[in-house]
């Protein structure tokens, strides 16, 4: 008994974690760098950069 709550346990985070990696794709760079690159940059993104 003492080993078969943990295990349960287990197998239930390690089909969370594939249920969200299945639905939290992340979308193809082809899509977001107009997005990215059309941000403008401010002074203190700017700063980050440089330093």
């Amino acid at each position: 008994m003492a080993e078969y709550l943990p295990m349960t346990r287990l197998e239930q985070l390690r089909e969370q974690a594939a249920a969200r990696t299945e639905t939290a794709a992340p979308a193809p760079w082809t899509d977001r760098l107009p997005e990215l690159a059309a941000r403008s940059l401010d002074g203190e993104a700017a700063g980050a950069v440089i330093a």
